[in-house]
């Protein structure tokens, strides 16, 4: 979860210097990364971003234990991290604020979860 922490604080440092573009990756990479903490916490591990995202949908998504609006939103990130990576599509300032918060609001969530 230090490394999800991590990543957030350098999404919002990101966004807050105007390079929307890294703040959606660091964003999305903050999720990816509690999300791998919160299946390292139930000894389920995963080698690929989506085989990360297949699996925390199976285990905590499907049984309701996690909200799939944010599941959804984390879905979202990584599409506009690829369309800015690979397709050289930058998001809108909007859409890397509306990321930046989710993942807040996603890493959040994780801790609640793990603490329950």
């Amino acid at each position: 979860m230090d490394s999800a922490r991590k990543r957030l604080a350098g999404a919002r440092d990101a966004l807050a210097a105007g390079h929307v573009d890294l703040a959606v990756s660091a964003a999305y990479y903050a999720m990816l990364y509690a999300t791998r903490a919160a299946l390292s916490e139930r000894g389920e591990h995963a080698k690929t971003h989506g085989g990360t995202w297949t699996l925390f949908s199976r285990v905590f998504v499907a049984g309701g234990e996690f909200d799939r609006k944010l599941s959804g939103l984390a879905a979202r990130a990584k599409e506009a991290r690829e369309r800015g990576d690979y397709d050289a599509a930058p998001p809108t300032d909007k859409e890397a604020a509306e990321y930046v918060d989710g993942a807040a609001d996603f890493i959040a969530a994780i801790g609640q979860m793990l603490t329950a």
